[in-house]
């Protein structure tokens, strides 16, 4: 069983608490921390999406479109479907003649509550580019139309598109993704699941792009420039990944549903990957907050910065303070 990394308290009380597992590596691929199982399979989720990005940039499809700094950061993104979100998706889907019919995930309305209030004030209603995994969809359609692939079905499993992803994940990892278990993801897309010290081998690359050919090489430092400068366009209003990167110049990361967590440092060549047993997004939050601090990524003063995220409040709906959540004694 995994440890208690997180516990909640309702007073002084504890109420109830969030097991898990996390691990870090350097760029050498050598493990320096790690609570818990780190050899189950995991679905990365969302947060693999800066590696399903690679083969955008490494196979010329993204100088061949001339994407911007914003779209490749849009490509690896869980978006708010804010008005920003919404304008740099329908640029670069316009610049590619594309239409919303095209993407193949399911209509949503913005993740972000106060923009989705908003459109149903409007007489708006759920659309297909409003989710918050439209932004990597038009990515695969990006991929295929350069491939001269079809662009029906590029969702699809056996789909060239996919396929690209997955041997970057093959190498990277040291798993074959092709012989792990998999279904569909949330947007439609294919979900794969690896063991946890797996999927951090495989951000631990991006701590050591050298290694790689030139073109994947490249395609790491555009990924990670862009997520970092565009960090607005990864998430958006009251996200932790959105604000953790607004904190720190050397650090990219991406969150995934049911509780997983990526993260990557470069300079400091340490790549991070988590996963609260439970799925709970306020657990997942707090570990990665843990994990920066007990690695040094992050500073006193940037922890207790993001202390919003990092040891959130329990606060009611009469707006009172009732409890915190925090990291349990797992990480001293």
């Amino acid at each position: 069983m995994n440890p208690v990394l997180v516990e909640v308290f309702r007073n002084d009380q504890l109420e109830s608490c969030h097991r898990g597992a996390v691990v870090a590596l350097n760029s050498s691929g050598d493990t320096i921390f790690e609570l818990g199982d780190i050899n189950a399979l995991v679905f990365p989720r969302s947060s693999l999406k800066p590696i399903q990005a690679i083969p955008l940039l490494e196979s010329g499809a993204a100088d061949f479109f001339e994407l911007t700094g914003q779209e490749i950061a849009l490509a690896c993104a869980s978006h708010n479907a804010e008005r920003s979100h919404q304008a740099v998706l329908a640029s670069w889907m316009s610049k590619l003649s594309l239409e919303v019919e095209d993407l193949e995930c399911g209509p949503a309305l913005p993740m972000h509550q106060i923009t989705a209030h908003q459109l149903l004030r409007d007489g708006g209603v759920a659309a297909r580019d409003l989710h918050n995994c439209s932004g990597k969809h038009t990515g695969m359609l990006t991929l295929a139309r350069f491939l001269e692939q079809p662009l029906q079905d590029y969702s699809n499993y056996k789909h060239a598109t996919q396929q690209c992803w997955m041997d970057v994940l093959t190498e990277l990892s040291g798993e074959r993704i092709q012989d792990l278990p998999w279904d569909r993801d949330g947007c439609g897309m294919p979900a794969v699941a690896l063991p946890l010290i797996a999927f951090a081998r495989a951000l631990s690359a991006f701590c050591k792009p050298a290694d790689h050919s030139p073109e994947r090489a490249r395609a790491m430092h555009a990924i990670l420039r862009s997520m970092n400068e565009h960090a607005d366009l990864v998430a958006g209003s009251d996200r932790c990944c959105t604000a953790t990167m607004r904190a720190h110049s050397d650090l990219v990361v991406k969150t995934g549903a049911e509780g997983v967590f990526a993260a990557i440092a470069p300079e400091a060549g340490i790549a991070i990957a988590l996963k609260v047993d439970d799925g709970a997004t306020r657990a997942s939050d707090v570990v990665l907050g843990a994990t920066l601090r007990k690695l040094g990524v992050l500073s006193e003063q940037q922890y207790s910065d993001l202390a919003s995220w990092y040891t959130p409040s329990v606060v009611n709906s009469q707006k009172f303070v009732t409890g915190r959540v925090v990291p349990s004694s797992a990480w001293s």
